[in-house]
């Protein structure tokens, strides 16, 4: 267990558990609780709380369901911080909540294919198609949830990765000796740079490049603006690395299991309307979001398409060695996903499966 986790669990709301009371013959009231490392400010989690927990209601009446739910809403931390987002719904302190799986490598290796397969042009929507299409198709994507006590219910994926920095980057040679938040495997992209890559979650993002632990960050659009880190780091340097498939929403299992069959259906399609709306989300802001914060004094630049090249030709074989590490399953996400690219017109600057 990751540290602090024993002491989060000790306390009071975190011990809220799936459970039913009668209030009649057949109604039921069902507490649940929903959570996230994360704020509502990001749309992977404003969806949860805007759309996911108020419409559950809804749509059981709209049924005729004598259920109801009553909701306990956990956000920006308060059960568990973005280090144990797996484990906050796997050991059931919350019943459903968003898992960032760009935190997992290790435990959760195929739905971070995105980050060994980076400079992968494609669009959000693009993204959600792809890994609804991985989760529903390929057995081994869904055992990775089962070993982590957890069904899933819908994809997040978001925009393409740029840099916001204290100072300006104009080539390669900028980069050398400089030291960028990049969570979890994308301090891999910084191989062959000569910088320092140093694992966070957005919600330190903004201290640490203040404070000079970081010069940077390697981020997507949609979080700079939320997180204030232009602020902090005036310097947005667009270099296009590809959008992540980098969560889900999922719910417990055990909980899951107690809910009858038409909440279970509810849930599902709950799920889906979480990926294609904070799909919209992301796609609405994206190009909104630079304009404010070049409005706001952000200063935003282009990384030369030379120096871009010379980035993705010098890393290393990061999508072969991860897909031949994690065998056959590996090789089958890594080319469904590059596949999955091409299909929808995306484009790849560099061809990993080949």
């Amino acid at each position: 267990m990751r540290s602090g986790f024993q002491t989060i669990a000790l306390s009071g709301i975190a011990a809220i558990a799936l459970t039913a009371m009668t209030t009649g013959a057949d109604a039921k009231v069902w507490k649940l609780t929903a959570a996230s490392s994360h704020p509502p400010i990001v749309p992977w989690v404003a969806v949860i709380k805007n759309h996911v927990v108020p419409q559950s209601n809804v749509r059981l009446k709209e049924i005729g369901s004598p259920d109801s739910i009553k909701w306990t809403q956990a956000y920006a931390g308060a059960l568990y911080n973005f280090n144990n987002t797996l484990e906050g719904v796997q050991d059931g302190l919350t019943d459903i909540g968003w898992v960032g799986t760009l935190w997992e490598p290790v435990k959760m290796p195929l739905h971070n294919v995105t980050f060994y397969a980076p400079f992968v042009s494609a669009t959000v929507h693009q993204l959600v198609e792809i890994q609804e299409h991985m989760e529903t198709t390929i057995p081994a994507m869904k055992k990775e949830w089962d070993k982590h006590n957890q069904v899933y219910l819908g994809a997040q994926a978001a925009d393409t990765y740029h840099i916001v920095s204290t100072f300006p980057i104009n080539s390669m040679a900028d980069l050398k000796g400089k030291k960028f938040m990049a969570p979890g495997a994308v301090a891999n992209w910084l191989k062959g740079t000569g910088a320092i890559g140093i694992n966070g979650g957005l919600p330190v993002y903004y201290n640490n490049m203040k404070t000079g632990v970081a010069d940077g960050a390697i981020i997507i659009t949609t979080g700079m603006l939320p997180f204030k880190l232009h602020e902090a780091a005036p310097y947005i340097t667009k270099v296009d690395m590809g959008g992540p498939i980098s969560g889900a929403l999922t719910m417990n299992k055990d909980s899951w299991k107690k809910l009858p069959a038409h909440m279970k259906i509810l849930f599902r399609d709950l799920g889906r309307d979480y990926a294609r709306m904070q799909s919209d989300i992301i796609a609405q802001k994206e190009a909104l979001f630079l304009k404010i914060m070049a409005k706001q004094g952000a200063k935003i630049s282009e990384f030369p398409a030379s120096e871009r090249k010379k980035w993705v030709n010098g890393l290393p074989d990061l999508a072969g060695n991860w897909a031949k590490a994690n065998g056959a399953a590996g090789k089958q996400v890594l080319s469904a996903f590059m596949e999955g690219v091409r299909k929808r017109g995306g484009k790849p600057s560099r061809d990993w499966d080949k």
